[in-house]
C-alpha cells in the first residue's frame, strides 16, 4: 500500500487554500436554475463580494461537475447566482474561487506529477496480456519503466510458480508501441494463458476527482503551485514580482521534497532513462 494517497479533490483543495482561494460551502435547501442559498459563516461576506470570482464548482453531489462564473450575491439571504444556469441539488458540495479556475489547478496538479515520472515511481502488477500460440510480440501496458519478473498461468488460470519466467526467454521492445517479446527459440506461447508482469511504473495523472495519487502531496501542492505562480508572470510590474517570489519559493520547496523520493530500480528497464 502506498504511504500517500490523495484524491484530486483532496490534492485541489490543498492547493487551492494555499493560494488562499478557496471557499467551499453546502447547497442550502430549494436551490433554483442558476442559484442557491448557502448559510454558513463563512459565507458571511458583504453584498456582491463573490461577484469579482471566476469559477463555482460542484465537487460532490447530484451536481458534481456542474461549473459556473458567480455574477450576484446577496448577503441578506446568503443566495449565490451564478451563470450558465444550472439547478444544483440540497447538499450539493461547492467550492469558489477567485483566481484560478478548477481545471487550471487540476492541470497543474498533473503537470507537477508529469515532473517525477521517472522519480516517484510505484509498484505495478499487470495482467492483461493473453497468449496465443504462435504469437510471440504482444502490446506492453503503458506506463511500465522497470520489469521485475514475467509469470505465466497454467491451463487453469492459476499462478503455481514460484519462481518467474526465466529473464533470458523474454525481453522489451522499445519502440512505440512498447512491446514485449518471447524469444521464439526458447519459449513457446501456450494459447488462453495469462501473463503476470510485476515491476514498477510511473504514476498515473488524475483524470477524474476520485482518483489517487501516491506522491508526497506536499511535493505536488508545491510544484503545482509554482506553475500556477509562473502562469501569471507578464512582465517586471509589481503583480509579476510577486508571482515570481512566490514561484522562487515553491520551487525551492518542490525540489526540497523531490530529492527525498528514491526507487530501488532493479528489474529490466522498460524505457530508456
Amino acid at each position: 500500500m502506498a504511504i500517500f494517497s490523495n484524491s484530486r479533490i483532496v490534492l485541489r483543495h490543498l492547493l487551492s487554500q494555499l493560494m488562499n482561494d478557496l471557499v467551499t460551502g453546502t447547497v442550502g435547501a430549494s436551490p433554483a436554475s442558476g442559484n442557491f442559498v448557502c448559510a454558513e459563516t463563512d459565507w458571511e461576506r458583504a453584498d456582491d463580494f463573490f461577484n469579482d470570482f471566476v469559477e463555482m464548482f460542484c465537487y460532490s453531489g447530484t451536481g458534481a461537475g456542474t461549473s459556473g462564473k458567480p455574477t450576484d450575491w446577496v448577503n441578506s439571504t446568503h443566495r449565490l447566482t451564478f451563470l450558465p444556469a444550472a439547478t444544483l441539488t440540497a447538499t450539493d458540495l461547492v467550492e469558489l474561487h477567485r483566481r484560478f479556475t478548477v481545471t487550471e489547478y487540476n492541470t497543474a496538479i498533473n503537470h507537477a506529477i508529469d515532473m517525477v515520472a521517472n522519480d516517484a515511481l510505484v509498484d505495478r502488477v499487470d495482467e492483461t496480456i493473453v497468449l496465443t500460440a504462435g504469437t510471440y510480440q504482444y502490446d506492453l501496458p503503458t506506463q511500465f519503466l522497470y520489469i521485475d519478473g514475467v509469470w505465466i498461468s497454467d491451463d487453469n488460470d492459476d499462478w503455481v510458480d514460484e519462481v518467474p519466467l526465466d529473464p533470458r526467454y523474454w525481453r522489451a521492445i522499445k519502440k512505440s508501441p512498447l512491446k514485449i517479446e518471447f524469444i521464439k527459440n526458447l519459449y513457446s506461447p501456450v494459447t488462453s494463458r495469462t501473463v503476470r508482469i510485476v515491476g514498477m511504473a510511473s504514476p498515473s495523472i488524475l483524470d477524474i476527482d476520485a482518483e489517487a495519487s501516491p506522491i508526497d502531496p506536499e511535493y505536488l501542492v508545491q510544484a503545482a503551485k509554482a506553475f500556477l505562480h509562473q502562469s501569471r508572470i507578464r512582465g517586471s510590474d509589481k503583480d509579476s514580482e510577486w508571482h515570481r517570489d512566490q514561484m522562487v519559493l515553491a520551487t525551492s520547496r518542490a525540489d526540497n521534497r523531490r530529492k527525498e523520493m528514491s526507487t530501488n530500480r532493479t528489474g529490466r528497464a522498460v524505457v530508456e532513462a
